[in-house]
């Protein structure tokens, strides 16, 4: 998602958040604390959780399947100037890192959903279920 697009959601969210609550720009009150009495959670978090939630999906998938294939491919190109587009691998590499994870977790589904969900694992839940 362009960092553009992840803005205008953000805006808009604002936006929505404060006509929920009856508040206008001239009240001043900060749109977190606004979400934070609504109980939501922000876009840019359902955003990040869909896109570690389908990571895992894909972490999952079989070696021999034609995703996984082409999910390590590296494709010869022109080098041009400056750095490039961001590929989606980084930014999930990105997320990863931020909520303190690692790619081997994204094995087990169960524990893999409740880490995106925001729970912390317990050792019952990190056991290999026969």
């Amino acid at each position: 998602m362009k960092v553009e697009d992840m803005q205008r959601l953000e805006r808009t969210e604002k936006m929505m958040v404060r006509w929920m609550c009856g508040v206008t720009l001239k009240d001043r009150c900060r749109s977190d604390e606004l979400r934070g009495q609504l109980g939501i959670e922000t876009v840019a978090d359902v955003v990040r959780k869909g896109r570690l939630g389908w990571f895992g999906h894909l972490e999952r998938k079989k070696e021999d399947d034609w995703v996984s294939s082409c999910r390590n491919m590296v494709v010869e190109g022109r080098v041009g100037r400056g750095r490039g587009k961001k590929k989606w691998r980084e930014v999930v590499e990105d997320d990863i890192k931020k909520c303190g994870l690692s790619k081997e977790m994204a094995k087990d589904r169960d524990v893999w959903g409740a880490l995106i969900a925001g729970k912390r694992p317990t050792c019952a839940s990190t056991e290999k279920r026969t």
